[in-house]
């Protein structure tokens, strides 16, 4: 193992979201562009957001509502991608594993961008030994704590200074305070060990951790009735910005489907939802070394001192020219405005839809014959993590949709959205 290791006003190239569909909202003010149907939808969307936050006890300070079918995955570098992706700034969305708007990435450009600190009496007591020091540290040779503490930095130090540079032991004075605490330095040569390592970006949390903890989660469940339920997301973390891209009976939001899904909005959908697990399971870029059987093979990347010393400070006393900029990461334009803070998982899956609206026989047989690859708010085809969406139509024609997934088989509801200024200010 190593030894450690913009965002525009809405980003639609980093979302697989069709440009076509996307749609921005402020407060209950909707854009011309709106077809009746996707108004419909949002409305329909923003209701079942409010839903599951007072049913779920969740918060609409940082709950970000997935959509789409997302089965967790079977690896935690399933659960890294997700936490890595930066959230837009929208009530709800899809995540979409080829988006380059990634938290590590532009960790990475910031912190290159960074100017280290001024005290180099470490580096000039090296001498010619210094690049050799660098290359040590950022090795599979040295022990996988050293970024750990000052300590563990100044014993691995000795030890490879004993050996290979045993003129400079002299130098140990100066390691903590001019080299450790040089968190610019630090940060640059943790990340480049973790690139050497070449095993990706972990996150300090795991498929097993998840595994684990779902199985005691709570239960939860409650009901929405579209007539009644409030669609206002103004008083949201996204101040009432969301996303529309698909419709009641096809995620990509296909035309051929509009009427039947204006005809079920229409009439009004009441929904019964429970889940018999939810899980929130926080996670965050991995800082140390860590004794769990799976972060333990991973290079620690992340030092949260330099990316708040580059949140703190706007000017080049601390950035140096060129891009990134703080304007550009952190400005009303920047790309790391916000992160993924926690992933809300969902198992044991029952969900009810019934809409008043009576469908002629043709049209139940168009829904019947879409119900095996899902419908709203899942979308899960059947088989898919043990999902399974049937239809049924009373006689006069209206419509009772269930979805079920049985325990075993979670799935993604959701983010936790923090932005910047709270995790570094």
């Amino acid at each position: 193992m190593q030894c450690s290791s913009t965002e525009a006003s809405i980003p639609n190239e980093l979302w697989r979201i069709p440009k076509s569909l996307i749609l921005k909202r402020v407060g209950n003010k909707k854009t011309n562009t709106m077809s009746q149907v996707q108004a419909a939808m949002q409305t329909l969307t923003q209701q079942w957001y409010n839903a599951l936050i007072t049913g779920l006890s969740l918060s609409p300070d940082n709950f970000q509502l997935y959509q789409g079918t997302q089965p967790v995955g079977s690896t935690s570098d399933w659960l890294w991608k997700i936490l890595d992706a930066i959230p837009p700034k929208s009530v709800n969305n899809s995540y979409d594993p080829s988006q380059s708007n990634n938290f590590s990435q532009d960790y990475q450009a910031v912190i290159a961008n960074l100017k280290p600190l001024s005290d180099n009496s470490f580096q000039n007591c090296m001498g010619d030994y210094y690049t050799n020091w660098l290359n040590y540290i950022q090795s599979s040779k040295c022990p996988p704590n050293i970024f750990d503490s000052p300590d563990a930095m100044q014993s691995a130090f000795k030890k490879w200074a004993m050996i290979y540079a045993p003129s400079q032991m002299g130098c140990s004075a100066s390691l903590i305070q001019s080299f450790y605490n040089d968190i610019v330095t630090i940060a640059n040569t943790m990340f480049a060990s973790a690139q050497v390592a070449g095993k990706g970006y972990a996150y300090n949390t795991t498929i097993a951790d998840l595994n684990n903890a779902i199985q005691s989660a709570p239960a939860k469940s409650f009901t929405m009735d579209s007539k009644t339920q409030s669609s206002d997301v103004s008083h949201t973390w996204a101040n009432g910005s969301a996303s529309v891209f698909f419709d009641l009976f096809d995620f990509g939001g296909g035309a051929s489907y509009d009427n039947l899904t204006e005809e079920a909005t229409s009439a009004g959908i009441n929904i019964s939802a429970s889940f018999k697990h939810v899980l929130t399971l926080p996670g965050a870029p991995l800082a140390k070394t860590s004794t769990d059987p799976i972060l333990s093979q991973y290079t620690p990347w992340y030092n949260s001192a330099a990316l708040s010393r580059a949140f703190g400070t706007q000017d080049n006393t601390v950035w140096k020219n060129g891009l990134p900029s703080w304007d550009t990461t952190f400005g009303p334009n920047g790309n790391m405005q916000r992160a993924a803070t926690s992933l809300i998982i969902v198992d044991g899956i029952d969900i009810t839809m019934t809409s008043a609206t009576s469908y002629s026989s043709s049209d139940q047989q168009v829904i019947t014959a879409r119900a095996s690859t899902g419908f709203w708010p899942f979308f899960s085809a059947n088989g898919s993590g043990g999902s399974e969406t049937t239809v049924t139509f009373s006689d006069s024609g209206q419509m009772t949709v269930r979805i079920t997934s049985p325990a075993g088989n979670p799935q993604l509801l959701g983010l936790l959205v923090s932005n910047m200024k709270d995790l570094l200010g």
